[in-house]
């Protein structure tokens, strides 16, 4: 048994939200492979202006605006459906030009594990519907949502025998596996929303064979990994059975497919943030990511947000949550219900290992970091262009705040780092030496930055030097490998532990070797935090990291 070579499918705009949920969750278990998409130009459109862009070899065949618009009631109406559907064995034709085999699938198809069952030594693969005999007699025994074949001439014949099929090009199936050695797709294929209502097994039956599994991150089929589900997920016929999927899936911890399935729901990525003003644990003032979202959805088009009341915490639909807040301190039972959770402050080796050892099967993974706030952070890279080398007018600054005990712990002590440091500027209790933009253009007109840590283990002045190409001087208590990205050492920063030793290392950095320093520091704020790319590098490593 393998994989197929390929894959093949049809659609329309009216179902384009459809097919980019097939395109993210079959990349997430076959990624680059090829898929033939045969579409209308509006199609093709919406699928390339979404995020991320699914990472599939995807070839284009534009020959369906004739369809465009046109759902299946009216093109029954206007008797052109069945012609439509004939683009379902055209686009295996267009994809047996270049490849071996290929493998149909219907656009509302959401993948749940690798397909590779394919038995190479028959010329058609199949997929029963499983349905009652009553039901078979009128629409097939087969669906014609999923099908395999390695032969052109398959496709020929389905073309005719679908003439004086029944049932359009579905119980037409019945003709080709008289005329070819085929094989059948088992009961953990194509598991559809009419199996559901339609099974010998009765409903109950059937929900009773779906099972999922939170340590092993699966959903199954009578014990077997089940491969996809094919269903509307906006049809209120199907919700019954929807809500059985996406209960398994959500007991399964399987996070990006969970994502996948609540985008086409919405058609658009959606996070929801805490409504503000409140008072309590969910009090915040909306800076940090809560402000970097605003900036995310202004430059993608298929981002929203969503400002809720019934909780303390960010999460992007449904249930990964986007932890922003600087310590612990704020995990609460919604913490038990997550499928993953993004840890923004804090150690993946430290919070991370001390939340996994508290909650059984938790998933999480290191986050990025933001700037205090990104709106004027960004509105001064717009407005002012990362200084040179010679430009720069002051060797190394620190400016902070002790707010806090922990704050007061990690920056007054005997350490003298004023000392060596161009600029110092460390002062109590929330009373500031400069306003955001000074103390953000004070970062701008330095070579280095010194970070000592504060209430959380990362700190917003990190990201903030790297996105002015500040190099930051990092000491041993500032976290720095629990990023998406992990900062590297002599890359994007220095790490000392005392005053002397950061007099030594500065001294040993070349004019060259700043400047390229300083060059990866705002690379990687750009790929990471600005918000031109911020939200397609963060979908990106949660489906495919």
């Amino acid at each position: 048994m393998s994989k197929p070579s390929s894959f093949s499918i049809i659609c329309t705009s009216n179902c384009a939200f459809e097919l980019f949920g097939l395109l993210l969750s079959l990349s997430v278990f076959h990624p680059d492979e090829k898929i033939y998409i045969m579409c209308d130009t509006k199609t093709k459109e919406i699928i390339e202006k979404s995020t991320p862009r699914p990472r599939l070899e995807m070839f284009w065949y534009i020959e369906l605006d004739k369809y465009d618009g046109l759902n299946r009631a009216l093109m029954e109406k206007k008797g052109i459906f069945g012609e439509f559907l004939m683009a379902k064995p055209n686009i295996i034709k267009k994809a047996l030009e270049k490849e071996k085999d290929t493998l149909l699938l219907d656009c509302d198809i959401i993948i749940t594990n690798p397909l590779d069952d394919v038995d190479m030594t028959k010329s058609l693969g199949v997929s029963p519907a499983f349905i009652m005999e009553n039901n078979m007699k009128s629409v097939g025994y087969f669906n014609a949502g999923l099908l395999w074949t390695n032969n052109t001439k398959v496709a020929d014949d389905w073309i005719e025998f679908s003439k004086t099929s029944r049932f359009f090009e579905q119980a037409s199936i019945e003709d080709l596996v008289k005329k070819y050695p085929y094989f059948e797709f088992d009961e953990n294929y194509n598991l559809q929303g009419w199996r559901y209502y339609l099974s010998p097994l009765g409903k109950s039956g059937l929900a009773s064979n779906i099972t999922s599994n939170p340590k092993e991150m699966n959903i199954y089929y009578k014990n077997k990994p089940l491969k996809f589900v094919h269903t509307h997920f906006l049809e209120n016929t199907f919700n019954e059975f929807n809500l059985i999927i996406i209960k398994h899936l959500v007991n399964a911890k399987m996070y990006k497919i969970l994502a996948i399935i609540y985008r086409v729901i919405h058609n658009r990525w959606v996070i929801r943030i805490p409504k503000q003003p409140v008072k309590g644990l969910s009090e915040h003032s909306n800076d940090g990511f809560r402000e970097l979202s605003v900036l995310l959805k202004e430059k993608n088009k298929d981002l929203d947000i969503s400002y809720m009341s019934n909780t303390i915490h960010c999460w992007l639909e449904p249930n990964i949550l986007m932890y922003d807040r600087p310590t612990l301190n704020w995990c609460n039972s919604e913490i038990n219900n997550v499928s993953l959770m993004l840890l923004g402050n804090g150690d993946i080796n430290f919070e991370g290992s001390f939340l996994k050892e508290k909650i059984e099967n938790l998933k999480i993974k290191p986050w990025i970091f933001w700037a205090r706030k990104p709106i004027l952070l960004e509105k001064l890279l717009k407005e002012n262009s990362v200084l040179s080398f010679e430009e720069r007018n002051i060797e190394s600054v620190f400016i902070g705040n002790i707010e806090n005990n922990t704050q007061e712990k990690y920056r007054n002590t005997d350490l003298n780092w004023e000392n060596v440091i161009s600029e110092y500027h460390c002062t109590k209790k929330g009373i500031h030496k400069f306003t955001q933009e000074e103390y953000l253009l004070k970062l701008r007109q330095s070579k280095y930055g010194l970070c000592l840590r504060g209430y959380g283990s990362k700190c917003h002045r990190e990201v903030e030097l790297m996105a002015f190409g500040t190099v930051p001087i990092m000491t041993p208590e500032v976290s720095v490998k629990s990023y998406m990205e992990p900062l590297i050492e002599n890359i994007h920063y220095i790490l000392v532990k005392n005053p002397d030793e950061l007099k030594l290392k500065i001294s040993n950095i070349t004019k060259e070797k700043w400047i390229e320093m300083s060059l990866e520091c705002y690379n990687w704020y750009q790929r990471n935090v600005h918000s031109n790319n911020c939200w397609n590098t963060m979908i990106n490593n949660i489906l495919y990291n």
